[in-house]
C-alpha cells in the first residue's frame, strides 16, 4: 500500500491519497480503491484574523487548483484548527451543502463555526471529539471509518482520525491530526492461490500483514508530550510505527507574548517528534510564503530553516556509503507538487 501526499497550496492544504496494493493494475474504467483525505483547504482569497487592520494574509503564489471542483471527490475534508487560514469559508462552501459522498471532520471550534454557516447538511458535518488517552477512560475519542473489502470475502480496511490538542495552548494553534490507514484486502476465491515451487518462490497471497500507514499533520507544531499517549497507545495498538509522513512545519515564527508568543515551532519543535517516531519523511508544512499585514505581524520574528538544514540534521550521510542518507527524508513541496511514500522506502544513492 502507498500514500501519497500532494501540497494543493504553498501553505497548508494537502491532499492525501492512500492506495491498497493490487495484483494488477486497473483499467481506466476500474477504480483503484483510493482512500482520499483533504486536510484545511484554503485555495484562494484572503485569511483574516478578527479583521484586516490586525491580521490579513493572502498566498504570493496561487493554488494548483482554482476550485475545489478540479480535485477528485475526496472522501474526508480535515480541519484542523478554526483559524481562517485553516477554515477557510470561501474555500469549504464550493463543497456541495448535501449529497455526494464528501464528508468534514473538524476539531471542535471549527466544527461549531461551520455549522453556523449553514451551508451542510447535519450528516456531512462531523465534530472531532479532543482525543482521550483510552487506558485511562472507556470511551473511544478516535473517529473510524470502514473502508470497504476489494470482494467478496476480502477483509475490510480502517481510517481513523484522532484530533489532539496541547495544554495550556490559549491560542489553539498547537494542535495535531493523526491518521492511519490500514487497507482492505482481497478474498481468497479472488485470486487463486498456487502452492510455491520452492521455499524460495513467492505467489500472490491474499492476507496482508503489513503495519498501517501513519501521519501526524500539525502545521503549526506541537510538543512531542501531547503525541506520546496517542503514540504508545493508538499508534502501537494499529502496527502504524514507524511513522509514515510528519507534516509539520520547518520555519520558526515567534510574536509578541500578548499577540500568542509562538506561531509556529519549526523544525527546533518538530526533531523529537520525527526522531522519536522514526518518521519516514518529514514534509514542510504552512512555510509558503505570504504577504501578511496588520498590527499583530509587527512583532512577528521569523527563523527560517531550509531543506537542506532541516536533512542534515534527520538524515545524516552514511560513513560508510557517503552517498547514501539514513533517517528521515526531509521534503519541501511546490503548490502542486506530490511525493508517493510506500510501506518500505530507500532513499538510495543520490544522483
Amino acid at each position: 500500500m502507498s500514500l501519497t501526499v500532494k501540497h494543493v497550496n504553498s501553505d497548508a492544504s494537502f491532499l492525501l491519497t492512500f492506495k491498497p496494493n493490487l495484483p494488477f493494475p486497473p483499467s481506466s474504467e476500474q477504480s483503484d480503491h483510493s482512500f482520499t483525505i483533504l486536510l484545511d483547504p484554503w485555495i484562494s482569497g484572503s485569511s483574516k484574523i478578527f479583521h484586516s487592520k490586525f491580521s490579513i494574509s493572502k498566498h504570493t503564489a496561487p493554488a494548483c487548483v482554482a476550485s475545489l471542483a478540479e480535485l477528485p471527490e475526496p472522501d474526508v475534508v480535515v480541519i484542523s484548527q478554526d483559524k481562517s487560514d485553516h477554515c477557510h469559508k470561501e474555500t469549504l462552501t464550493q463543497i456541495p451543502g448535501h449529497g455526494g459522498k464528501t464528508i468534514i471532520l473538524a476539531e471542535p471550534v471549527s466544527a461549531k463555526q461551520i455549522k453556523g454557516w449553514k451551508h451542510f447538511d447535519e450528516e456531512k458535518l462531523v465534530t472531532l471529539s479532543k482525543w482521550e488517552d483510552p487506558r485511562l477512560r472507556k470511551a473511544s475519542t478516535v473517529h473510524r471509518l470502514p473502508v470497504p473489502a476489494l470482494s467478496p470475502g476480502g477483509l475490510a480496511g480502517e481510517v481513523t482520525i484522532a484530533y489532539m490538542a496541547q495544554k495550556a495552548d490559549i491560542t489553539r494553534l498547537h494542535s495535531a491530526i493523526g491518521i492511519t490507514y490500514r487497507a482492505p484486502t482481497f478474498g481468497l476465491d479472488t485470486f487463486p492461490i498456487t502452492p510455491p515451487a520452492s521455499p524460495a518462490s513467492s505467489t500472490f497471497s491474499t492476507a496482508t500483514c503489513e503495519r498501517a500507514l501513519s501521519v501526524i499533520f500539525s502545521p503549526h507544531g506541537c510538543s512531542y508530550k501531547t503525541l506520546s499517549p496517542y503514540v504508545t497507545s493508538h499508534l502501537v495498538q494499529e502496527a502504524a510505527l514507524p511513522l509514515t509522513a510528519l507534516l509539520h512545519c520547518f520555519d520558526r515564527i515567534q510574536n509578541s507574548w500578548y499577540l500568542g508568543g509562538n506561531i509556529c515551532a519549526g523544525f527546533p519543535g518538530g526533531l523529537e517528534i520525527a526522531q522519536k517516531l522514526c518518521a519516514r519523511a518529514w514534509i514542510s508544512a504552512h512555510d509558503g510564503d505570504k504577504v501578511t499585514t496588520g498590527i499583530a505581524t509587527t512583532k512577528i520574528k521569523v527563523e527560517r530553516y531550509d531543506r537542506e538544514a532541516v536533512e542534515s540534521v534527520i538524515s545524516p550521510r552514511s560513513e560508510k556509503f557517503p552517498n547514501r542518507r539514513t533517517g528521515t527524508e526531509a521534503v519541501v513541496l511546490d503548490a502542486g507538487e506530490d511525493i508517493t511514500l510506500n510501506q518500505s522506502m530507500d532513499f538510495g544513492p543520490e544522483e
